[in-house]
């Protein structure tokens, strides 16, 4: 899903000047990659892969970028808190995090597919969380189950199985 250009340009301005603090407190090299990257983060507001990254920075971008430095501006962004990691069964994928909202994704545990959920009242149950031991920084519940296609096509093995089963008797 991609953005109007007017939200994405300040999207991007913003998350420009909060990456070029992070990079200056640390001593870090501000690198066009690094830029061309997180514009590119900032046009889509989808959850992605490394691939669909480097897929979309080799059809929009004006250059290039290697994937050990897609990896490595994506860690560099993580530890920024400018996106979110999530490990999940079978890979890493990333979201845009300038906004700083409670996340909460429905994973499918049987195809991988991840959505949002969007309820203001969990979102602000998340927000909401405070505990003396533990500061949370990137609120993210993870719900897991099985999607509406996974489900029907696990309900259809059921009937099939039970169909040859009584046939058998």
């Amino acid at each position: 899903m991609y953005l109007r250009m007017d939200t994405n340009n300040s999207i991007f301005l913003q998350a420009k000047s909060l990456l070029t603090e992070y990079l200056e407190k640390r001593h870090m090299r501000k690198t066009p990659e690094r830029f061309e990257v997180l514009r590119a983060i900032c046009q889509t507001d989808d959850i992605f892969s490394i691939e669909q990254l480097n897929g979309k920075m080799q059809m929009n971008s004006t250059f290039q970028v290697s994937r050990p430095t897609l990896f490595n501006a994506l860690e560099t962004f993580v530890d920024a808190q400018l996106v979110i990691k999530h490990t999940l069964q079978r890979a890493s994928l990333y979201e845009r995090n300038i906004d700083k909202r409670p996340r909460v994704c429905l994973v499918c545990d049987q195809c991988g597919m991840i959505k949002r959920l969007e309820r203001a009242e969990v979102t602000r149950f998340l927000r909401d969380i405070k505990t003396r031991q533990f500061f949370v920084r990137q609120p993210v519940l993870y719900l897991h189950g099985l999607c509406r296609k996974c489900e029907m096509i696990r309900r259809k093995e059921i009937k099939t199985s039970e169909k040859k089963q009584t046939t058998r008797k």
